[in-house]
């Protein structure tokens, strides 16, 4: 309850304080920093004693996040940095677990595209994160763009 007796809306998350800590990644935005990355999220999830399908899910979000950032944020030639900030959480009511990761460039998105990839396989990145997590935002600035997604929940550990 609030001091003048409303009941008060819990908060969204938790931290996870039993977990192996966020895990924050800085890269340049080039083709070659996405499957490092991408290791390394999955590493970190391992860590968490996360669900091998849940994990995938999550694995193949934050490639397609960090893809988008290569292909549309800079331009050719000039890649910037991209970050990863990923932290478990749990669900205030159930205490199931969570993962929130965020993926922000410094850029201005625009079309970026290289040349050697057909338009026809384009533009399925949002779909795809917005498939494999429970909730996908994305902020637009002229600071650059972050990506927020939240994995579905799993059971807690025993």
């Amino acid at each position: 309850m609030t001091t003048d007796g409303r009941d008060a809306a819990p908060p969204r998350h938790h931290p996870d304080p039993g977990g192996p800590g966020d895990l924050m990644l800085v890269v340049d935005a080039v083709p070659a920093a996405v499957p490092a990355a991408r290791t390394r999220v999955r590493e970190w999830l391992d860590a968490l004693a996360w669900p091998v399908e849940d994990a995938e899910d999550v694995e193949l979000a934050v490639n397609e996040a960090l893809a988008n950032v290569v292909d549309h944020a800079y331009p050719p030639g000039a890649p910037g940095p991209a970050t990863l900030h990923a932290w478990a959480s749990r669900h205030p009511l159930n205490r199931d677990r969570r993962v929130v990761i965020t993926v922000t460039d410094r850029g201005r998105w625009g079309a970026h595209h290289p040349d050697d990839i057909p338009a026809a396989a384009r533009g399925h990145g949002l779909v795809v994160m917005s498939g494999c997590m429970a909730e996908l935002h994305i902020q637009r600035s002229v600071a650059g763009t972050t990506v927020v997604m939240i994995s579905e929940d799993v059971p807690p550990l025993a």
